[in-house]
């Protein structure tokens, strides 16, 4: 793709909002680019909701989140918009009837109109301590903070490492569903977690390990196999996994309307 080509509308924002407005955009005939600052589309129904669900979507009396982003985006890509994910927007400038859009990895963008779903920002999701010490870089940031494509933990054996009631959910969520959970929190609580479901979750088949540091992966070709953990006895333990999610709270980066120009906003709202 030439680095000029010009589209007619550009998204910022690859949530349920953008995907629609791609198909709606697409459908009339208009040259489409969807820019998504996450690795995946689906906004916060993909972040937070996967495995919930949904009863406020039109024709939809009820509907799990991951569905709902799945259908969304088969039904966005239906007239083949471009779509670009990992890629944050920096910084608009205008030329003559054009705008455009300059990511932080330096790529330009050319567009005739912007549309704008970005919501107040999007939220990057926070690991354990230790998490950049352990081996396996390529295999820890394709590691899971969200409980999309579901299924895949089916009869596997599945550690969650969480001190949030995120963490809590995903357990309570799949102990019946995999064939181990097993939770591991640093601290000595969850926090932010219902006094129901934490007595839910120590009264279930699953395990937690308080006060508990991971320290060791073994993955064989991007396969899991087994974690190693120091627990809060200082005793070594080896427990076997195939499938791993990780939640440590939320750090928002805030979408740049300042630095856009031209957009006037209200306690971080346009206006």
């Amino acid at each position: 793709m030439a680095e000029q080509e010009i589209f007619d509308l550009t998204i910022i924002g690859g949530g349920t909002t953008g995907l629609f407005a791609a198909y709606y955009g697409t459908m009339r005939k208009m040259k489409v680019k969807v820019i998504e600052s996450q690795a995946q589309f689906g906004g916060k129904v993909m972040q937070f909701f996967p495995e919930k669900l949904i009863y406020d979507i039109g024709g939809f009396p009820a509907v799990f989140g991951e569905t709902l982003v799945k259908q969304m985006i088969e039904q966005a890509n239906r007239h083949q918009p471009v779509m670009i994910n990992n890629e944050w927007i920096e910084s608009i400038e205008q030329s003559g009837d054009l705008f455009i859009l300059i990511a932080a990895n330096g790529a330009k963008h050319f567009t005739k109109t912007i549309l704008l779903a970005t919501g107040s920002g999007t939220f990057h999701t926070k690991r354990t301590n230790e998490w950049q010490s352990l081996p396996f870089p390529e295999f820890r940031k394709q590691v899971a903070t969200n409980l999309m494509d579901r299924d895949k933990y089916e009869d596997k054996n599945v550690i969650i490492v969480s001190d949030n009631k995120t963490g809590v959910g995903w357990a309570l969520y799949l102990k019946d569903k995999a064939t181990s959970v097993i939770v591991i929190n640093s601290s000595n609580q969850f926090h932010h977690v219902k006094e129901a479901d934490l007595e839910q979750l120590l009264e279930s088949n699953v395990q937690v390990y308080f006060n508990s540091e991971l320290t060791d992966l073994d993955v064989d070709d991007q396969q899991l196999k087994a974690v190693n953990i120091t627990t809060e006895n200082k005793i070594n333990l080896r427990l076997k996994a195939e499938e791993m999610l990780t939640f440590h709270g939320l750090e928002l980066q805030a979408t740049p309307l300042n630095q856009w120009g031209g957009i006037e906003t209200s306690i971080g709202r346009i206006v």
